[in-house]
């Protein structure tokens, strides 16, 4: 399926590992002309040389957090692209601890990241759809947003932020044919779960190999995700077949989240 983004201009935050390497790689596969953004420039650079086969992309290094930054990312990037169609708000972590454990610094930090970061891209990318007549925006949100947890406090109250910024946004920019939307990613992974803690797994003296060989009984689908099923779904929230979606949120995660709602 031809998803017609050839030629358009895409910015994805946080695209040198994980899931926005992986959107940006399958952008690129589209035939958008990509420009990616990561904090450390020699990976920076590393990722811009593994993806220059895939097609035209380009990149800085920049932290969404820091005034100014978004600003210039947009520019930067419209003006090498020509254009700028498709911003995929991507930076940001996932922040574990309690009330206790965490400090003002740490999730002042995430909220300005994750939320106020998407913010100032949206402010400053919105102009330049406007002037073309269509956009997309789509934030990449973890699934604390939709379930919170004793140890995911932070990550939780900011990625339920988030998708009251989508469904808002969404509301204003509709009218403009700029459509904002959410991919909701759960069980994949990554870079980012290398590590992760699940708080309802008891080791009961088993392996950390045994642990994780069981962690896909929790997903409907018996297995964990890859970033590409992540990257497959924001190629289509990018593109026209997906033109009458707006203000959803798109749960990417084998089944493996339980809300109604």
């Amino acid at each position: 399926m031809d998803l017609g983004l050839k030629g358009k201009g895409a910015v994805v935050t946080g695209g040198t590992s994980g899931i926005g390497h992986a959107i940006a790689r399958r952008l690129l596969a589209e035939g958008a002309k990509v420009f990616i953004t990561g904090r450390d420039r020699d990976k920076l650079t590393q990722r811009i040389a593994e993806l220059t086969d895939a097609g035209a992309v380009n990149g800085t290094t920049a932290s969404v957090e820091q005034p100014g930054d978004a600003a210039r990312i947009v520019e930067e990037a419209a003006n090498w692209a020509g254009r700028l169609d498709i911003v995929v708000s991507n930076a940001g972590t996932h922040l574990r601890g309690s009330l206790d454990e965490l400090t003002f610094e740490q999730v002042n930090g995430h909220f300005q990241t994750k939320v106020l970061g998407a913010w100032e891209l949206a402010r400053h990318s919105v102009p330049h759809m406007r002037r073309q007549g269509a956009g997309r925006f789509i934030v990449i949100i973890g699934q604390a947003g939709k379930v919170p947890g004793r140890n995911v406090l932070a990550s939780a109250v900011v990625n339920a932020a988030q998708h009251a910024f989508v469904k808002s946004l969404s509301d204003d920019l509709g009218r403009y044919n700029i459509l904002v939307n959410a991919v909701c990613p759960s069980r994949i992974s990554s870079p980012l779960t290398s590590d992760l803690q699940i708080d309802e797994e008891r080791y009961l003296g088993r392996s950390l190999e045994q642990q994780r060989s069981a962690w896909g009984s929790t997903v409907p689908l018996g297995r964990w995700g890859k970033p590409e099923d992540i990257a497959d779904a924001v190629a289509f929230m990018a593109s026209d077949r997906a033109a009458y979606i707006c203000g959803a949120n798109i749960d990417v995660d084998g089944g493996h989240q339980r809300m109604i709602v």
